[in-house]
C-alpha cells in the first residue's frame, strides 16, 4: 500500500490513478468531518467533493509541509468556514422556540414520518437537534476538536497532529467545549 506522501509526490506529477486513492482513502472521513460542522449529508457530500477537487487544483503547488490529512483538514475547515458565513449573513440563527414555535406538534411529526419509529426515537432525534444547534454555537477552534473527538473518535493526539496544536491545547479546548455544552444544554431545559 502506498503512503499519502507517495500517492502525493504522484499526483503532484498528475497521475490521476494516485488522485483516485488518495479520494477514495480520504472522502469518508472529510464527509464524516464535513456532515458533523454542516449536519446535513448532501452539503457534507458536496463538501467533501470540493475539498478533494481543490486538492487536485493544488496539486502543482504543494508542498508537504505536514500530513496530507493536515492540509486536507485545512481545506475543509475553510470550505465550511466560508460556506458558514455566507449562510449567517443570509439568515439569523434561529432558537429552537423560533425554529418550531406554534408549529412544533408538525415538526415532531414530520421527524416521525421520516422513518417509523416509537415515540421514544422522535424524542432522541430532538435531542441529537438540541446538542446540534448547541455545538454550532461554539467558537470554531471548540467546535472542531469537539467534533473530531466526539463524531469521529480521533484521539486528542491525531487531533493536536491535523491542527498543528500541542496535545495539552486540544485537551484545553475540548475541556472548554465540554463545560460550555453543559451550560447551554442545561439551561434549555
Amino acid at each position: 500500500m502506498c503512503s499519502d506522501q507517495d500517492l502525493m509526490a504522484r499526483l503532484c506529477e498528475g497521475d490521476q490513478e494516485a488522485f483516485g486513492l488518495l479520494a477514495q482513502r480520504h472522502k469518508d472521513w472529510l464527509t464524516r468531518l464535513l456532515y458533523h460542522l454542516f449536519w446535513n449529508h448532501e452539503e457534507a457530500e458536496d463538501g467533501a467533493q470540493e475539498v478533494l477537487l481543490r486538492l487536485w487544483l493544488a496539486r502543482r503547488t504543494y508542498e508537504p509541509t505536514a500530513n496530507l490529512r493536515t492540509f486536507l483538514f485545512t481545506i475543509a475547515r475553510n470550505y465550511w468556514h466560508n460556506r458558514s458565513t455566507r449562510v449567517i449573513r443570509r439568515t439569523h440563527a434561529a432558537t429552537l422556540e423560533e425554529q418550531f414555535g406554534p408549529n412544533a406538534r408538525r415538526v415532531i411529526e414530520e421527524l416521525a414520518d421520516e422513518s417509523p419509529t416509537p415515540e421514544h426515537i422522535v424524542m432522541q432525534r430532538l435531542e441529537q437537534h438540541r446538542l446540534r444547534r448547541a455545538v454550532n454555537t461554539l467558537p470554531e477552534k471548540q467546535r472542531l476538536v469537539f467534533v473530531m473527538s466526539h463524531f469521529l473518535d480521533m484521539r486528542y493526539r491525531e487531533i493536536g497532529e491535523t491542527l498543528g496544536v500541542p496535545e495539552g491545547t486540544v485537551k484545553s479546548r475540548m475541556a472548554t467545549a465540554v463545560a460550555t455544552l453543559r451550560v447551554r444544554l442545561g439551561e434549555e431545559r
